[in-house]
């Protein structure tokens, strides 16, 4: 009967979620034997009876929870190589994360199961088990083979001494001896030369080689005459305190251990050496065998790099997430707001009491409005009008205002690349980017110091890409800026985009500055990065992939103080009925024929019923059952003439991509004025008439 390629234990006091979860991995892994477990003690029975590849664990069960389950299956022999993924719904919970970790589990996977992470998860512990079970066998394997080496060279030596005996006894005995003798050393020279493994033989009084095999002079990079007759010590291949930790290993410990010896071009390589103590004729020497461990050991440390890298982006996305959906909400809630704010600010007058509290109520508002902005920002939900933009001009149009935000205490150095490439990004977020990263280097700097801006075109290769986060190898335009402040502590790097992470004092900051810079950068397709240390300053670096044609004229917009008026007919279709009302309000205001639904079904019907023109329609985006997309290409099959303007509070896929607004659409973000909606109405019905959405 043919083994099963995967063995994978499930434990979870719930059959429900063991039936979905075994379907889903034969699903994945045909051939996969799936052990299922529905409690603790028996899931630590089935892992000491089958060793199985990994083991998924749900956190919370009866009698014994998950984490008591991993720490024994940790502090088995038999088990402790068995990597542990916990599985659990409480994706929330740090506190769930850190005991994880502490209890020694390889990952954490959060329900409902997304299949492609758990076949990523599955192979990625299968690389640990597999790793781990390397480096026990080749120290076994090590192990075996200097005892034999030393069994081999001792039995010589017992051999040796033994004929010698006889050749008191007798020449011809003598005679034999010699030539036994000559015949193991030769099968010594020939494996000890032969050997893959690093083997040499010193002094055991002063570290002066004896013998060394090629793959020791090869290894080094010098040739054999080159060490025999030195020290260690001469050659600077180690110092005195890794030699006296050699020499301790070979007289009382029988376990190999690390050393790190310096080549002769001064890289470090890090050995897995055995050694032992032996007597070549008249002089104690010691014969040390070891395995090149610095490639697997780099693997190793790239391996935790990208692990902490892959931790830190899903704990990013799970907070931006979280945040698109509550600035969704709130920019519903604050279009209200704002606008019966102006509503009751119309019919106050100067000196009157009531429209300062007014006044202050729509300050609070924009105020709120800016936070949710910086929400959608960092949460890669916001609005973005991207164009073929150089960062130079962005830099050179907000310079007075940047010298201006960092005093005269601050001195401004501009190292901007007269060839730099274009990049497609929205230059008023970009600009937002800029001017969060200086007040960030101002904040670092309170005493005075020097920022510097630099661009510059980058081309980046596959071993410096994989330094990024996130970055493919190509061609990039970097904007960096570089403080002479404080620094940043590494533990405070690791949180520095969260958002509302924040070192300063209470009321000093809101904790979104560098979260909302991450949000635009990320979601105009770059990344960003920082690099410091406690005193020694910060670098801050975007990266942008570099992109083709002309650079856009951008105009600037402009606002009107006085809302324009209008006879036509609206369809205002809105699922929150206070902002329909207030939608409604606005528009009647100034003029407007209003109709109002609040889904999409009730404005088909609507809009069957109403004989006469209806020359736009105002959809909000998401909505129940039908969405803004949806109607809009219903409703223009069924009048080809009409307009359409959508309105959001953030991004949705059904008319942007990645952010980014399809081709001729016609969008008013949320939160709006008065001024805001009348003002975009009146551009949508006086613009030529787009070409008809195509049916989805």
């Amino acid at each position: 009967m043919a083994m099963p390629e995967l063995t994978v234990l499930a434990i979870d006091d719930q059959p429900d979620n063991l039936l979905s979860l075994r379907a889903l991995l034969l699903e994945e892994f045909p051939s996969a034997q799936v052990l299922t477990a529905s409690s603790g003690s028996r899931g630590l029975e089935l892992a000491a009876a089958h060793d199985p590849d990994v083991v998924l664990l749900d956190v919370l069960m009866p009698g014994m929870d998950g984490f008591e389950v991993c720490s024994q299956l940790k502090a088995n022999l038999q088990t402790r190589d068995v990597p542990v993924v916990f599985v659990t719904a409480l994706q929330t919970e740090r506190a769930h994360r850190l005991r994880a970790l502490e209890v020694g589990a390889e990952a954490f996977l959060s329900k409902p199961i997304d299949p492609a992470e758990l076949v990523a998860q599955i192979r990625a512990m299968l690389k640990i088990k597999a790793a781990a079970l390397y480096k026990r066998n080749e120290a076994r394997e090590l192990g075996k083979l200097v005892a034999a080496r030393t069994q081999e060279l001792e039995q010589s030596r017992f051999e040796a001494l033994r004929l010698l005996e006889q050749l008191r006894a007798e020449n011809e005995a003598r005679r034999r001896s010699e030539t036994a003798l000559k015949e193991s050393e030769h099968k010594f020279s020939m494996l000890f030369h032969a050997s893959p493994a690093w083997i040499a033989i010193t002094s055991l009084a002063d570290g002066r080689f004896i013998d060394a095999n090629q793959a020791f002079c090869e290894g080094l990079g010098y040739r054999r005459e080159e060490l025999v007759g030195h020290t260690t010590l001469e050659l600077g291949l180690y110092s005195k305190s890794q030699r006296t930790q050699v020499i301790k290993g070979a007289l009382t410990q029988p376990q190999p251990h690390e050393v790190e010896m310096r080549t002769r071009s001064g890289e470090r390589r890090q050995l897995l050496i055995g050694s032992e103590r032996v007597v070549l004729g008249s002089e104690t020497c010691l014969l040390a065998a070891g395995v090149d461990l610095t490639e697997r050991n780099r693997a190793e440390t790239e391996r935790l790099q990208l692990t902490e890298q892959l931790r830190i982006s899903q704990k990013l996305e799970a907070i931006g997430s979280l945040a698109g959906g509550v600035a969704h909400d709130f920019n519903n809630l604050l279009s209200v707001i704002l606008n019966y704010a102006e509503f009751a600010l119309e019919k106050t007058v100067e000196g009157d009491s009531l429209r300062e509290d007014l006044l202050e109520v729509r300050k609070a508002g924009e105020r709120a409005t800016a936070l949710t902005r910086q929400l959608l920002a960092f949460s890669r939900k916001q609005m973005l009008r991207p164009v073929s933009l150089n960062l130079n001009s962005v830099v050179r149009s907000t310079e007075r205002m940047l010298r201006r935000i960092l005093g005269e205490d601050i001195q401004v150095i501009l190292n901007l690349a007269p060839d730099l490439d274009v990049v497609c990004a929205d230059p008023s977020q970009f600009e937002q980017v800029l001017m969060n990263l200086v007040v960030n280097a101002r904040d670092a700097m309170p005493k005075g110091g020097t920022l510097t801006i630099h661009t510059k075109n980058e081309h980046l290769t596959e071993n410096r890409g994989a330094q990024q986060i996130d970055v493919e190898p190509g061609s990039y335009v970097s904007l960096t800026v570089t403080d002479t402040g404080c620094g940043i502590d590494p533990q405070v790097q690791a949180h520095i985009f969260e958002p509302f992470f924040t070192t300063k004092s209470q009321g000093k900051g809101t904790g979104l500055g560098l979260s909302t810079v991450y949000g635009i950068v990320k979601q105009s397709g770059g990344t960003v990065s920082v690099r410091s240390e406690p005193g020694l300053g910060a670098i801050f670096t975007v990266l942008l992939p570099r992109t083709t044609g002309a650079v856009a004229n951008v105009q600037r917009p402009t606002s009107g103080s006085e809302q324009r008026r209008g006879t036509e007919t609206i369809l205002v279709v809105e699922d929150e009925a206070a902002l329909r009302r207030v939608a409604q309000r606005c528009l009647e205001n100034v003029g407007y024929t209003v109709l109002t639904a609040a889904d999409g079904d009730e404005a088909l019907t609507l809009a069957e019923q109403h004989a006469d023109t209806i020359q736009l329609l105002l959809t909000d985006v998401v909505m129940p059952r039908m969405n803004g997309r949806e109607l809009a290409s219903e409703l223009q099959r069924r009048r080809p003439t009409l307009k359409v303007l959508y309105m959001s509070g953030y991004t949705d896929d059904a008319i942007v991509h990645h952010g980014v607004l399809d081709q001729g659409t016609w969008f008013l973000g949320k939160p709006f004025t008065p001024t805001g909606i009348t003002e975009k109405v009146r551009e949508v019905l006086d613009a030529e008439l787009p070409e008809p959405i195509p049916e989805l």
